[in-house]
């Protein structure tokens, strides 16, 4: 299973930064088809949670192994 982990900051400091795993309906079968979902995963992110206003996808990362997601 892949995982996907995105780095969420607010906009105005490079400091305070959130990480999410955010859930998913049906795994990621390879770290290829994760890459390639990464985006859009993360602008629904930042469209549907209000504790994400006023951050910006600083990074993100498929990891190998994941578990099944919970945001942090």
């Amino acid at each position: 299973m892949v995982q996907l982990v995105l780095i969420f900051c607010l906009a105005g400091s490079g400091t305070s930064c959130k990480t999410v795993r955010p859930p998913f309906a049906e795994p990621y079968g390879s770290i290829q088809s994760c890459m390639l979902q990464a985006e859009q995963v993360a602008e629904e992110q930042l469209s549907d949670r209000l504790d994400l206003q006023g951050y910006r996808l600083a990074r993100w990362r498929c990891e190998a192994g994941g578990l099944s997601g919970t945001p942090t």
